[in-house]
């Protein structure tokens, strides 16, 4: 025996719960196709990211010296070699090598030549050849207010060195064509860089 009202009830299950059409699944189907699809733009925001994360890192950051030191660094490496000289003897054979030739040491190392003006008060006694000097061409010299420490960097390579605090030593610097030129001194009056003068 059937009872109307479970009768009843599934009649209304059968339509409540009734598949669409199989003109309604193609029509969704269609639907689905011809919708484009959602456009990601977290990858292009990604890479915006890293784009702009690598320019800033090779046009904001500071310069660095010829082996990859800031001017912190190479200002007491500047410092350590001076006083190495001077404890050395300064222009002695242990920490000066006077058959190297300053201007043919800058030309192998920058390609560009640098000498002495003719009416110079300074002496050259040698390149430097104790301690590390950072990459930089370094000659020792005498000068009417002491010896003096030249230290000789590309300008795309110069970090701006300077000294450490509490440092006794004076540091001078000078752009000569593609180069900067340094001096390391006891003396506050150094010697003039002026008389370094690029070579033909």
């Amino acid at each position: 025996m059937t009872d109307p009202l479970d009768e009843a009830l599934d009649a209304r299950l059968r339509t409540a719960f009734a598949p669409p059409s199989s003109a309604q699944f193609a029509a969704q189907a269609r639907a689905v196709v011809r919708a484009p699809a959602p456009r990601v733009m977290w990858p292009w925001l990604l890479a915006a990211a890293a784009l702009m994360l690598t320019i800033g890192l090779f046009v904001l950051r500071p310069a660095r010296g010829p082996e990859g030191h800031d001017g912190a660094e190479l200002g007491a490496m500047w410092v350590a070699a001076y006083e190495h000289a001077e404890t050395s003897g300064f222009g002695s054979a242990s920490c000066c090598d006077p058959a190297q030739d300053f201007g043919v040491a800058c030309e192998q190392r920058f390609a560009v030549r640098i000498g002495l003006g003719g009416d110079s008060d300074v002496t050259l006694r040698g390149c430097y050849c104790g301690l590390p000097t950072g990459g930089s061409v370094a000659v020792l010299a005498d000068t009417k207010h002491g010896p003096v420490g030249v230290f000789v960097v590309a300008r795309g390579q110069d970090p701006k060195p300077c000294l450490p605090a509490g440092s006794t030593l004076h540091l001078a610097r000078r752009e000569l064509g593609p180069l900067v030129i340094y001096a390391v001194s006891r003396s506050q009056q150094l010697p003039s860089l002026e008389q370094f003068a690029l070579s033909p």
